[in-house]
């Protein structure tokens, strides 16, 4: 064994003086509380910002297919179902669903407010069960039924800035090429999804309904959504999906689609970043400190160390491991207190939040296995390089001084 480690292992806190032994549970505890603060970062920011993607996602898919023009009014141009081979594109395996949807502007007027909004028409499948999970009063209206559809949700901010319920009427009106059109679809229900980009804008009914609004058939639509069935390569899969599709269609992602909230949720990671920085910091002026107050405790120890012939190198080690143990110790307990802070949080959603705010009732928790190995490796890593520079003392230490050292 390595005379350093041996000597280390046998420096124990009870040998210390009761001053020292405080200073050095404290720079642990330091060291402990950093690593909980830095864990709860990272899953919190990944929690927040897997839970926002997922929602925006299911709403609008990974990508969206629609008509090659430039347009940028926001409505997306007809085209024809038939155009697209449906068969042909599911054969990819990145693909989940392809779900057509239709969407126009619309005004809802009540008997005292006239309110801008879109209404998109979808048919089953991920968004409908998105919106069936969001739901907070009433019921989904029906989907692909033989009569033409005449029911429509509205979300909780609509309803409470109308002053609309379940069960009554709904006046829509939508310019279709310079004529008026009017629909007076009955509320079937209330959603709240928790984005305000959603719940604020849209209103969502059948999309046989919209259909009838700006074509005479059911054979049209403005737009396809695709859900990938993993979303950590959608400008890839964008990118191959773009290839099977006719010349006059075109691919958009969700994050084009959503910029301005993606942008956002990147920015989040900016927070982490500085909270790791700042809490590493703290880590290592701990440590630093209570490396140095262990070697002005011990510096009789080092002045016969050195008049036995030990090396200035052999004595930092046995600091330097020193510390390393009590590093580690503190590194063990953040992660134990860490994660079952965070696990209890996405257990039981202790936390809560205003979702008109963050758009979640609580505070999301999400962390890999991957993110924690790497943290403490880079937190350990760090500290311990930088625990190196204290230790020089060790050589400006004086045997013969030391020796008499009180």
């Amino acid at each position: 064994m390595n005379l350093g480690i041996f000597i280390a292992r046998k420096l124990s806190s009870k040998g210390n003086n009761s001053i020292t032994r405080r200073i050095i549970k404290v720079a642990s505890a330091s060291v402990a509380i950093s690593i909980v603060v830095m864990i709860l970062a990272i899953g919190i920011v990944r929690g927040f910002q897997q839970e926002i993607k997922r929602k925006i996602n299911l709403f609008n898919g990974s990508a969206v297919i629609k008509n090659l023009d430039l347009n940028h009014s926001g409505e997306f141009s007809m085209f024809s179902l038939k155009s697209i081979n449906t068969k042909h594109l599911l054969k990819n395996n990145f693909i989940k669903s392809i779900e057509p949807f239709c969407r126009k502007y619309c005004i809802a007027r009540t008997t005292a407010e006239n309110e801008g909004m879109q209404c998109k028409g979808i048919s089953n499948g991920e968004c409908f069960n998105f919106f069936k999970n969001h739901l907070k009063k009433g019921r989904m209206f029906e989907v692909n039924s033989q009569n033409d559809p005449n029911e429509i949700l509205i979300s909780e901010i609509t309803a409470n800035r109308l002053g609309l319920d379940t069960g009554l009427h709904l006046e829509l009106i939508f310019v279709n090429e310079g004529q008026l059109r009017r629909r007076k679809p009955k509320i079937c229900g209330i959603f709240n999804s928790g984005v305000n980009e959603i719940d604020k804008v849209w209103l969502i009914t059948d999309l046989r309904m919209v259909q009838r609004v700006v074509t005479n058939g059911y054979d049209s639509v403005n737009g396809i959504s695709v859900y990938f069935n993993s979303n950590e390569k959608i400008s890839h899969f964008s990118k191959l999906l773009n290839e099977n599709l006719p010349m006059d269609l075109t691919v958009e992602t969700v994050e084009e689609t959503n910029f301005q909230i993606y942008q956002w949720l990147k920015l989040l990671d900016l927070n982490v970043v500085v909270i790791i920085i700042l809490m590493i910091l703290v880590s290592i002026v701990n440590m630093t400190t209570a490396l140095i107050v262990l070697i002005i405790d011990r510096t009789t120890m080092i002045g016969l160390l050195k008049a036995l012939g030990s090396r200035n190198f052999l004595i930092r080690q046995i600091f330097i491991f020193s510390s390393a143990k009590y590093l580690f110790k503190g590194i063990l307990a953040g992660n134990i207190i860490g994660i079952l802070l965070g696990y209890i949080q996405k257990k039981w959603h202790l936390v809560s939040l205003n979702e008109e705010t963050y758009y979640l009732s609580h505070v999301p928790f999400s962390i890999s296995f991957s993110e924690i190995f790497m943290l403490n490796i880079f937190t350990f890593g760090v500290c311990l390089i930088l625990l190196i520079i204290p230790s020089l003392y060790v050589a400006k230490i004086n045997p013969a001084k030391s020796i008499k050292f009180d």
